[in-house]
């Protein structure tokens, strides 16, 4: 059962987030409610999938002419596949609570305000990992890209952009979970706001595809952690109130 944590008020300042132990124990509740449930349906991963891998088929047909093209086409192809379809998995976070009516009742829960986005954010981020090890691995084999001397570079840069995406995903699919245009409007208003974190991301994997180093790509690597950091504080901040509007 999820227990108390103080909930301060929309006119209070956003305290550093520690995760205690009601924090954290309503969080991995959240958590584990929804991994439990998408392991009965698998209606989320079975989706996401299908449809990485038919983009990967229909980029490799469109895209893959000789070599020479690799090193240009596959960072686009690679984050394409990545944030759309990422974006059928954050459209659903919040779609079971919608469904059932219970938004308002999690509302009331002294400290959901916090644990739900941390735990949605986190739901989010298992999702999205996932099928990226079953996408990314083939975009690899498909497009002959050698990542023996690079794999830790191309897994850090997909792990920090995957980060910030699914940290703003989250907030705009509360912000929209009441809306009954969200499915249009999510991208709409997501991939925006996502447009600097995707500029370094591609810049990022371009540079490593072509044999770049940390000394080449360390600067970028850092924008996109502190975007993510300012992705993730600012939903923090503001998820109270959006909670608050859709409840």
């Amino acid at each position: 059962m999820l227990r108390d944590v103080p909930s301060p008020g929309p006119h209070q300042p956003l305290p550093a987030v520690v995760m205690n132990r009601p924090l954290l124990r309503q969080t991995l509740t959240i958590v584990g409610k929804d991994l439990r449930r998408e392991w009965r349906s698998r209606e989320i991963l079975t989706t996401t999938i299908a449809f990485a891998v038919l983009l990967m088929v229909i980029f490799t047909f469109a895209f893959y002419h000789d070599d020479e093209t690799i090193s240009l086409v596959f960072p686009g192809i690679l984050w394409i596949a990545i944030v759309f379809t990422g974006t059928l998995a954050v459209s659903r976070t919040f779609q079971h609570e919608r469904d059932s009516d219970c938004l308002r009742a999690l509302a009331l829960i002294p400290g959901s305000q916090y644990s739900l986005y941390l735990g949605k954010f986190i739901v989010n981020l298992i999702f999205i990992a996932i099928f990226e090890l079953a996408l990314i691995p083939l975009l690899i084999f498909t497009f002959s890209i050698d990542v023996s001397g690079t794999l830790g570079l191309h897994i850090l840069t997909v792990a920090v952009g995957t980060v910030g995406f699914a940290a703003l995903g989250t907030l705009v699919s509360a912000m929209l979970v009441r809306n009954d245009l969200r499915e249009i409007l999510l991208p709409i208003v997501l991939y925006p706001l996502l447009i600097p974190l995707l500029i370094a991301a591609v810049q990022v994997t371009s540079a490593i595809v072509d044999g770049a180093g940390w000394p080449e790509v360390g600067s970028w690597i850092q924008a996109m952690i502190a975007m993510d950091l300012l992705y993730a504080l600012l939903s923090l901040a503001l998820f109270r109130w959006v909670l608050a509007a859709v409840e």
